[in-house]
């Protein structure tokens, strides 16, 4: 396993302690994430999952990101002596945060699909339902989306993001659970979006079954709207660097047996860069 570091100083009570009963998005939290301000635009804040973590640390790690401010793309190996970790990838681009990207095959192969500056690679998974939107080329649409594709349609030839990365639904917005009870647990990543168009990154330090994860993010008090699920184990990963605020975690083997032992390095991640301001 990759050692995860925190060299941030962060305040204490940026440990947000929030019951599993807390209410879904729209409904005020019992107990306020207490977030603290990387830079202008970005924030962080870390919650305590309590039972909701099976093996190893109890916290969540939670970036959220104002897509006006921030620009995503998405980052592709062209061959798997291309592939990186997201630390890897974060230097060799500049970006400011890179996170995994969703689900992979056997073969290192994408399961569903990716745009990628407006190039299609893979193709649309017919079981995968969340899709993550990010940078239009009509800039009277949002900045970044994710769209259900259970209730939304999706034209890929009318698509009109530059930028886009398919996965598995796991919370929608009427607060349904979209992934099935299994006793597999892993570190895990989301990625989310609120009541306010912001992106929510959301990595586990320990490790968690899905159904479990989805219940506590469902009740965290973010506000979110939609969670989609991205890859996990070993593949679960967040590495950020703003100034000298640095923060890494790297997912590692599951304790259940069937779970091998899992690949370090990314074919695919999403970066996070700021965005340019407008001429």
């Amino acid at each position: 396993m990759i050692p995860r570091t925190l060299k941030m100083g962060l305040a204490a009570g940026m440990v947000c302690l929030l019951a599993a009963h807390l209410a879904w998005a729209g409904s005020p939290a019992k107990v306020k994430p207490a977030w603290q301000t990387l830079t202008p635009g970005m924030e962080m804040c870390f919650l305590e999952a309590g039972a909701a973590a099976r093996v190893g640390s109890e916290r969540v790690a939670v970036l959220r990101i104002d897509s006006n401010q921030f620009r995503f793309q998405v980052l592709v190996a062209q061959d798997g002596d291309d592939e990186k970790t997201a630390g890897e990838w974060r230097e060799a681009t500049g970006a400011l945060a890179v996170f995994n990207a969703g689900q992979y095959a056997e073969d290192h192969s994408y399961l569903g699909l990716l745009v990628q500056d407006g190039k299609v690679i893979g193709r649309l998974a017919g079981r995968q339902d969340a899709m993550f939107l990010a940078e239009p080329t009509d800039p009277s649409l949002s900045a970044a989306r994710i769209i259900d594709l259970r209730y939304s349609a999706f034209d890929l030839k009318a698509n009109p993001y530059r930028q886009a990365a398919q996965s598995l639904m796991l919370v929608d917005r009427f607060g349904h659970i979209r992934v099935r009870r299994s006793p597999k647990i892993a570190h895990r990543t989301a990625l989310g979006m609120d009541g306010n168009g912001r992106v929510l990154v959301m990595v586990t330090e320990g490790a968690m079954t899905l159904w479990e994860y989805a219940e506590f993010l469902a009740g965290a008090g973010l506000g979110l709207r939609e969670v989609m699920l991205m890859d996990g184990g070993g593949e679960s990963q967040l590495d950020l660097k703003i100034g000298r605020l640095q923060y890494e975690q790297y997912g590692g083997p599951s304790t259940t047996p069937d779970l091998l032992w899992p690949r370090q390095v990314l074919p695919a991640a999403l970066a996070v860069f700021p965005r340019q301001p407008s001429k």
